[in-house]
C-alpha cells in the first residue's frame, strides 16, 4: 500500500465529509431543513432520546453490514469516515453556531441567503468526499445495490429512495425544509459542477487516483 497516497487521501475525503457536515448544519441552523438521510436520523433519535450522532452512527452499522454482505466493493475507509463522522460533526457545528448567531433575529432574506451558501458549501464538500473514490456512505450505497439486483436506472431508483426518506423524515419530525429538497433531489448538478471544475483537479494535482 502507498501509505503517503492513502494518507492524503483520507485526509482529503475527512475535508470532504467535514465541508457535508459544516453545510447541512447551516441549513438547519437556519430552520431550513437537513439532507435526507440525516433529517430522518434527527427526528427518529429525538423521538427515541438517543444524540443525532450514536442515533445515526447505529443506523449506518446496520445498513454496512447488509452492503458488506451484498456488494462488498461498494465499502472503503471513505465509508468508514463518512459513517462515523457526519452525525457527530452536524451536532457539534450546531452547537457551535448556536453561540454566534439566533436566527430568530435574522430576516428571512439573510436566512435564505446563508442556506443556499450551505448548499453550496455541502455540494462542494460531496464532490471532494466522492472524487476520493475511498467508497461510498452507507445511505448512498442502497442505490447501487438495488441497480445492480434489478438492472433499473439510476436516477429514479435515487429519487424514490430520497423521496421515501424524505417523507419518513416528516412524519418522525425532522427537520424537513427547502434544503432538504434541494439537497435530496436537485443538488446533484451543482455537485458535478464543483466536481468538474474544482475538486477534480485538485484531485489530478495531488496524484490520488493515478
Amino acid at each position: 500500500m502507498d501509505w503517503k497516497k492513502f494518507l492524503l487521501g483520507s485526509l482529503v475525503s475527512i475535508i470532504g465529509i467535514t465541508l457535508i457536515s459544516f453545510g447541512a448544519a447551516l441549513s438547519e441552523s437556519m430552520n431550513m431543513g437537513l439532507d435526507p438521510f440525516t433529517a430522518i436520523n434527527r427526528g427518529a433519535s429525538s423521538l427515541l432520546g438517543f444524540s443525532l450522532g450514536n442515533f445515526q452512527l447505529g443506523v449506518n452499522l446496520v445498513i454496512l453490514a447488509i452492503v458488506f454482505f451484498m456488494k462488498k466493493s461498494l465499502i472503503g475507509w471513505g465509508t468508514i469516515y463518512n459513517m462515523v463522522l457526519v452525525g457527530y460533526q452536524v451536532e457539534f457545528f450546531n452547537n457551535l453556531f448556536g453561540n454566534f448567531f439566533t436566527v430568530e433575529e435574522m430576516s428571512l432574506v439573510i436566512r435564505i441567503i446563508i442556506t443556499i451558501a450551505a448548499i453550496a458549501i455541502f455540494a462542494f464538500g460531496v464532490a471532494i468526499y466522492m472524487d476520493t473514490e475511498l467508497g461510498v456512505s452507507p445511505y448512498d450505497a442502497i442505490t447501487p445495490l438495488i441497480t445492480d439486483r434489478t438492472g433499473w436506472s439510476y436516477t429514479p431508483v435515487r429519487v424514490a429512495q430520497d423521496l421515501i426518506i424524505v417523507v419518513g423524515a416528516y412524519f418522525l419530525g425532522g427537520p424537513v425544509g427547502i434544503a432538504t429538497i434541494i439537497t435530496g433531489f436537485f443538488a446533484g448538478p451543482l455537485i458535478s459542477f464543483f466536481s468538474e471544475k474544482v475538486s477534480q483537479p485538485i484531485i489530478k494535482k495531488l496524484s490520488l487516483n493515478a
